[in-house]
């Protein structure tokens, strides 16, 4: 099976460095439920001027490009240009995503293939582990607020979409449905989970592999309650924005939703106090409170947040 690996990356070069050493680990030979894997990368370095300049090593044969034009949806599709542009004995069976923040376990493609295989679906996705800096301190807050938790299913689980952090999709399910990444979403994230909820809203399906690991590693400057409620707002407003262009919900129903978070984040706080403790209780209901805010600026069409803007890490 011949599978690209898509990495888009901008400013970055201790993260990419990290992520190439961890992908020259991944186990590739052929297992007992599996076949032997052939594997490229395409990079694509989303800057104008190329910020990084001589690339760090990787073992697996490496392809190099530039897009110039900023936002990760422009990234995202130069991947999906250069993996279906073969033909023949040069053509991609599957594209894997994954970010340059980001390391692989030795397992992690290896069990995405197997997934794939045995489910025959269209998509795989899988967890992104949080990790940290030796030097990053996790604040008390952090551990009882979940904001740095990751989903967590079965393997084999159907889910409605996938996120690019961890995901193995067919060429196949690409071309046959046209698929590319939406670029009006440049700067505010979710061009993701708009590519892959309609992935599935057109009869492909997407299913969950626990075993593939991935670790997201978080610089010092995302450890902050700020970051967790504007995190929170964004994903609010973005997943509220899918949902209206995608027709899945009105304006009407995602004020609701919107009131329903407001009213669970005092809950969570009371409830949780003895579980979460006061600082991951309080940051847990602020999340809710910035969430059920994102859902109503998204719901009444006003100015997403362009988080990607921000640049994290080095």
């Amino acid at each position: 099976m011949r599978i690209a690996i898509g990495v888009i990356t901008r400013r970055r070069p201790q993260g990419l460095a990290r992520l190439l050493e961890s992908l020259g680990h991944l186990e590739l030979a052929a297992g007992p439920r599996s076949e032997n894997l052939e594997v490229e990368v395409l990079l694509v370095e989303n800057d104008d001027p190329p910020g990084i300049g001589s690339m760090p090593p990787c073992s697996l044969p490496l392809t190099r490009c530039f897009e110039p034009r900023l936002g990760i949806p422009a990234a995202r599709n130069r991947v999906l240009e250069l993996a279906l542009a073969g033909e023949g004995d040069s053509s991609v069976d599957a594209v894997a995503f994954i970010d340059d923040d980001e390391t692989a376990d030795p397992s992690w493609l290896r069990e995405l293939v197997a997934t794939l295989s045995h489910t025959a679906a269209d998509a795989v996705t899988g967890p992104a582990l949080a990790a940290f800096e030796r030097d990053a301190t996790l604040p008390g807050w952090a551990h009882g607020s979940g904001a740095f938790d990751c989903l967590d299913f079965p393997t084999g689980t159907a889910r409605p979409t996938a996120f690019t952090h961890n995901v193995l999709v067919r060429t196949e399910a690409i071309r046959r449905l046209n698929l590319r990444f939406d670029e009006r979403l440049a700067m505010t994230g979710g061009s993701d989970t708009h590519f892959f909820s309609r992935l599935a809203r057109a009869g492909g399906r997407i299913v969950w592999c626990r075993e593939a690991i991935c670790r997201e590693w978080t610089p010092a400057s995302r450890l902050t309650i700020a970051w967790a409620r504007q995190r929170a707002y964004r994903i609010g407003a973005t997943d509220a924005w899918i949902a209206r262009d995608l027709g899945e919900r009105g304006r009407t129903g995602l004020l609701w939703l919107a009131f329903r978070y407001l009213l669970r984040g005092p809950f969570r706080f009371i409830t949780g106090l003895a579980r979460r403790g006061l600082s991951g209780a309080a940051v847990a209901c602020l999340q809710d409170l910035a969430k059920a805010r994102g859902l109503a600026a998204g719901a009444l069409g006003l100015a997403q947040h362009e988080e990607y803007r921000t640049h994290h890490g080095g």
